[in-house]
């Protein structure tokens, strides 16, 4: 076996971005042309007769975490096409099918750039989409995780786009995440030296990857096939600097629009006080098992943002009447899916958060 150092990959994919590997029928994969590279994007469109029966419905953008890519994502846009959601995914630089900058430039690359290359993936669905549908002003749902949850609250409050919905999935919360790597904190000295401070550190080998990412029962097969999706090496800048509170509260809200519950109409009457219903916009979405971005972890998160919430709704700062006070009406939902760790959408049982997800998109 080689030394630690030797058995994880230094030099970038050849070529560069890598051929492209067969996907699942319905699934496109094009790229996005940015100043920097090229970004991989799959795209899953609902049928013909799906889009007639269920118009308008908004599209969804998944946005992934740490060592992550668009394929982590294909059993939810084929879930979520077929419900009639046109589906996208991309794959940021250094992942996927996306250009690798080469090991040292992608180790500083930092969480403004990759923000950048979110931005780019947002844009151009967003610009697709008009197209598609002949409406400009076409927004997003925004679907992030783990550490692509935090790069999309980064990018939110930092105002680099608007969206129509955002589901912190098993997300890293942008109010400081040093307890998510309390899991590591005995171990990750001893692997940083012993990997000779690849970035790979802690998830160099399949058993690694079980135990951070998986339960205890999943199959090691299912882990090792997984495996294969992660990139070779990875940014310590970016979520290095997502370690001290980087969010407010108010200013990613803020980025979210459509607070109003669908086909509510407000009184014209000036004689009526309208009233209005917030739909949850926010949605955070936590997996029971996880070891990473707990549960506990992130029902702070979604304390913090109905506080939030609510200050920004008292200072009229959103566009309906604050008459509820019940915390399952007041912008915010947050949900634990049982029996599940950090990569829910990879698990085999992934469709139990699929199922909230599309519980939570029925009400915006």
């Amino acid at each position: 076996m080689p030394f630690g150092p030797f058995a994880l990959q230094w030099r970038r994919p050849s070529p560069n971005p890598p051929s492209s590997t067969p996907v699942p029928d319905g699934i496109t994969r094009s790229w996005i042309h940015t100043p920097s590279g090229p970004l991989e994007l799959l795209t899953a469109l609902p049928s013909k007769s799906t889009s007639s029966s269920n118009e308008a419905k908004p599209p969804l953008f998944f946005a992934h975490g740490g060592f992550g890519c668009a394929e982590q994502w294909l059993n939810y846009m084929q879930y979520f096409a077929a419900a009639g959601h046109p589906c996208y995914a991309i794959s940021y630089r250094g992942h996927g099918k996306s250009w690798y900058p080469w090991f040292w430039r992608m180790y500083f690359t930092t969480r403004g750039t990759m923000a950048e290359d979110l931005t780019a993936g947002v844009k151009y669905v967003e610009a697709l989409e008009a197209t598609r549908r002949g409406a400009p002003g076409t927004q997003v749902v925004l679907i992030a995780h783990s550490a692509g949850g935090a790069l999309s609250q980064y990018a939110l409050s930092r105002k680099m786009f608007q969206v129509q919905g955002f589901c912190m999935f098993a997300a890293v919360p942008g109010f400081g995440s040093w307890g998510c790597y309390s899991f590591w904190a005995l171990t990750a000295p001893l692997h940083f030296t012993y990997r000779g401070y690849h970035s790979r550190y802690l998830l160099a080998n399949v058993e690694q990857v079980k135990d951070a990412f998986f339960t205890a029962e999943t199959p090691l097969r299912h882990v090792e096939s997984f495996a294969k999706l992660l990139s070779p090496y990875e940014s310590m800048l970016w979520p290095m600097q997502a370690l001290n509170a980087f969010v407010t509260g108010p200013d990613v809200l803020s980025s979210i629009t459509g607070w109003v519950r669908r086909g509510f109409v407000p009184s014209t009457s000036p004689s009526d006080k309208p009233v209005s219903e917030p739909s949850q916009r926010l949605f955070i979405l936590a997996a029971q098992r996880d070891v990473l971005c707990t549960p506990t972890i992130l029902e702070d998160a979604a304390r913090r943002y109905r506080r939030a919430f609510r200050d920004m709704s008292l200072d009229n700062r959103l566009v309906f009447a604050q008459e509820q006070q019940d915390e399952e009406v007041d912008g915010v939902r947050f949900r634990v899916v049982d029996g599940v760790a950090h990569h829910m959408q990879n698990h085999e049982e992934w469709g139990k958060g699929a199922d909230e997800v599309q519980k939570w998109l029925e009400q915006l």
